[in-house]
């Protein structure tokens, strides 16, 4: 009877323990947002590279209907790398500048040592509605590793490439 009541008493310690821990955390958070969407963590490359690889412009477009998020990226790499798997991370906002969200993208492109590529992606997203405005940035990426084994595609020598034969095609051959 003693065990019963003791452990019955331990369980309701440990309930209201966790009961208060979760309140103080609630209430030391201004909205739920926030408590839903931890602070943004950059990745030791992308911090490496942040002042070197930036994102020039982005634009991202919510439609309500069917949830389809379009986005557009711009990236400049200034740096001496060639980079891949570029993280960008978007806070979508309202018009009162509240956080509405998060959505992340990945360019699995490989952008070139001091070049530029410009991005687009459409994709279902569950965001929501009342987001208006967004900010962007890079989150992580990777250094392009060169290839092992460079391939090349190429007509091997004397296959008559461009011959008569070739482009009008033998007996028999069919043509797609």
């Amino acid at each position: 009877m003693k065990r019963k009541f003791w452990s019955k008493i331990g369980v309701s310690t440990l309930i209201f323990g966790l009961f208060v821990l979760a309140f103080n955390i609630f209430n030391k958070s201004p909205d739920m947002t926030t408590l839903l969407l931890p602070p943004v963590q950059t990745s030791v490359t992308a911090q490496e590279l942040l002042d070197t690889v930036i994102l020039v412009h982005f634009e991202v477009a919510v439609q309500e209907k069917e949830h389809l998020a379009h986005a557009a990226f711009s990236i400049d790499n200034n740096s001496n790398h060639n980079i891949k798997n570029i993280e960008i991370l978007c806070t979508l906002m309202d018009n009162a500048g509240t956080e509405q969200g998060r959505e992340k993208w990945v360019i699995y492109d490989t952008i070139k040592a001091h070049a530029n590529g410009i991005f687009s992606s459409t994709s279902k997203k569950y965001v929501s509605n009342r987001a208006s405005a967004s900010q962007c940035q890079i989150v992580d990426m990777d250094r392009a590793q060169s290839p092992f084994i460079a391939i090349h595609r190429g007509s091997p020598a004397g296959s008559g490439h461009g011959s008569s034969e070739e482009t009008q095609g033998t007996p028999g051959s069919m043509h797609h």
